[in-house]
């Protein structure tokens, strides 16, 4: 039998083995202070608000820490404790939820999507018998549609009737049935058949199902929970002339089944060891092994892609490529203000989550500490020197974007008001049955533009009769005022008409 206690062993006088253990402690806290230093220089030089870093080997937590700060106005540093949203790396939390539904018999994955919807005539008349529950999770529903997706990410404008209207939506993608084009609106799609199924939302479900057996106790897909009981939400920046936080705010209609949990790096660690442990925690079966298994089959060729793992297959919310010489299981995150990385390699019982508030340098960021850290325990420590040179290389990138990003934000600055009128002139509600409702609010200084959760100040566009928006922060759109009879009564945004109602 293979003493647990160090202690014990010594008194028993195990003196042969206990180098084996006293040598990879000293690995770990080895590992522990490059990582230190490491995250702390790429916080520091990158100006970057902070970020948080989970390790996990077989099932102890090497590490769980947060560098620099949460909220840097507030000065409230980054912890293992720290909130982080994790954007699309919810999928696999989903996928679990649905392996786990399926072998209840509460939603069979061979379902048709026809079951959940009969009589739905889609806009390119989708033939809802041959489209499985399964293929929403896969990528190859051959389904698009932007109305709902927009609305359950970005603006938070629906309740569930409202999402069973905008079902009439879907469209065909470009991949078409049975071929592989990442998408959120499948994921979303299933969260609406569970609660029309079910009576119940898809959060209280996750809690059910997976959060609260995992022990997973600061992990959660409702914001509300977590401002309730006073959790440090770490607060979303960008990284462009200056660090500044964004507007944008996640909120409880704009978490959803695609992109919607919260979590700590504490929690992401023990999410790590449900992997590696197919679904085994503190010597206790939490989540059926055949269900982690199903999980994990590689269901789908994926597009080849020049990125970090290389990805080649799609599994049930994982993809599947490689690290060296290593098979690497992951899905990442990104959203205005987050970017997020969660992986293991299941050869090596490692498992990784990458945390950051940054949605901009976090995307290159988090592939780096990921490249580090699993250099680190292929290759040893003597891997460090090279990533240190490949950090101080970004850090130089990161400077010329800001210098670009300054010089091209003076020119949209000075750009000249192509209004025929007065701001408080376009002032109005403009309505849409697909995308819903955009407020316009003109004073002497200029105009105000709110969708739903969203809002900013326009600045001038090159059309007549048009403004560019950032909604969603770092990405500019486009708003075209229609007059008739010198009134304002429509404008076009996102390719659609919103009519004035007042």
């Amino acid at each position: 039998m293979k003493p647990r206690n160090l202690t014990l062993l010594l008194l028993l006088g195990g003196y042969l083995l206990s180098p084996v253990v006293f040598g990879q402690s000293t690995r770990y806290h080895d590992f522990a202070s490059a990582a230190d230093q490491y995250f702390n220089e790429a916080v520091n030089k990158l100006g970057i608000p902070g970020l948080a870093v989970t390790v996990v080997q077989n099932d102890k937590t090497i590490l769980a820490r947060g560098y620099g700060y949460a909220d840097i106005e507030n000065k409230r540093t980054a912890s293992g404790s720290t909130s982080y949203y994790i954007a699309s790396a919810t999928k696999p939390f989903t996928a679990l939820l649905t392996a786990l539904l399926d072998d209840a018999g509460i939603i069979p994955l061979d379902d048709p999507l026809l079951k959940y919807f009969p009589g739905l005539k889609t806009e390119s008349n989708l033939d809802l018998a041959k489209i499985k529950i399964r293929d929403l999770f896969t990528h190859t529903s051959g389904i698009d549609n932007d109305p709902l997706g927009w609305r359950v990410a970005y603006s938070g404008e629906h309740d569930h009737q409202t999402l069973l209207e905008l079902m009439k939506y879907c469209v065909s993608n470009k991949a078409g049935y049975g071929k592989y084009e990442y998408t959120n609106v499948g994921y979303n799609i299933y969260s609406i058949i569970l609660e029309k199924a079910t009576g119940k939302p898809w959060q209280t479900w996750m809690q059910e199902k997976i959060f609260d057996p995992a022990g997973m106790k600061h992990t959660t897909a409702l914001i509300s929970k977590a401002e309730a009981e006073s959790w440090l939400l770490a607060k979303p920046y960008m990284v462009t002339i200056s660090t500044h936080e964004i507007q944008l705010r996640k909120k409880d209609n704009t978490m959803h089944a695609a992109g919607g949990i919260i979590s700590t790096p504490e929690d992401m660690a023990t999410w790590l060891k449900l992997q590696l442990g197919n679904g085994r925690l503190n010597g206790k079966q939490i989540i059926p092994e055949k269900i982690m298994i199903a999980c994990r089959q590689k269901l789908v060729e994926m597009p080849e892609a020049k990125r970090i793992f290389q990805p080649s297959h799609y599994g049930m919310g994982w993809m599947f490529g490689t690290y060296d010489t290593e098979e690497v299981m992951h899905h990442f995150g990104s959203f205005a203000g987050f970017s997020a990385h969660t992986s293991f390699l299941p050869g090596k019982q490692i498992g990784l989550a990458i945390l950051i508030n940054e949605g901009l340098v976090g995307s290159e960021l988090m592939n780096m500490i990921a490249a580090f850290t699993y250099d680190y325990f292929l290759k040893g420590h003597e891997s460090v020197s090279v990533h240190h040179e490949q950090l101080d290389k970004f850090v130089s990138q990161v400077k010329v974007m800001r210098s670009r990003v300054a010089t091209g934000t003076e020119q949209l600055n000075n750009r000249p008001w192509t209004l025929s009128n007065d701001f408080t002139y376009y002032s109005g509600q403009y309505v849409s049955e697909k995308y819903g409702a955009i407020s316009v609010k003109g004073s002497t200084r200029g105009l105000n533009v709110t969708m739903g959760n969203m809002q900013c100040e326009a600045t001038p566009y090159t059309n007549e009769e048009s403004i560019r928006v950032e909604l969603i922060p770092g990405r500019g759109q486009v708003i075209q005022f229609v007059t008739e009879n010198k009134k304002p009564v429509k404008l076009k945004f996102n390719e659609t008409d919103f009519e004035k109602i007042d």
